[in-house]
């Protein structure tokens, strides 16, 4: 399995970057801008969580257009590096025998914190907030397979 925890040197990097370069700034009350996208991209709103079929179409996207690894944030928890290419089911998690805890991969609805997910290079991203059920695509090509699958995403 490609799916490996980030190690945490390396994620203190990782959220610095998103501190001073993306401004993320997490909140939970109140109307506020708690990201700033520096490239091409689109806001969506969704109430309720992905489906099975639409985690799995979500995935064929960026299956598609990351060649690389993707870095997967899930705030105030555990982050990943993987590949859309690696079949990972909804809501996966294990056991780790060495720190004695389940480990939760985050799915790409936020499910009570933000989840961030990024390409290697930054090129594409989903963002989402739970809090304002809210859903960032960064990069014009995967807005673009959103724009065309509204209706199936159920997003508005």
């Amino acid at each position: 399995m490609i799916l490996k925890i980030i190690p945490q040197n390396i994620e203190n990097l990782l959220w610095n970057k998103l501190y001073n370069v993306y401004k993320f700034t997490p909140k939970i009350h109140g109307q506020f801008e708690w990201i700033k996208i520096p490239i091409e991209n689109k806001t969506y709103h969704k109430d309720t969580p992905w489906s099975d079929e639409q985690e799995h179409l979500i995935n064929s996207f960026l299956e598609e257009l990351v060649s690389d690894k993707m870095y997967a944030f899930d705030w105030q928890h555990d982050c990943f590096t993987f590949s859309p290419k690696e079949y990972i089911p909804c809501n996966y998690e294990y056991y780790d025998t060495n720190r004695k805890c389940t480990i939760y991969f985050p799915t790409y609805y936020p499910n009570g914190d933000y989840h961030l997910f990024f390409d290697s290079d930054w090129k594409y991203g989903i963002l989402g907030n739970p809090w304002k059920k809210e859903i960032i695509v960064m990069g014009k090509n995967l807005i673009e397979k959103f724009e065309s699958n509204k209706t199936n995403l159920n997003i508005n």
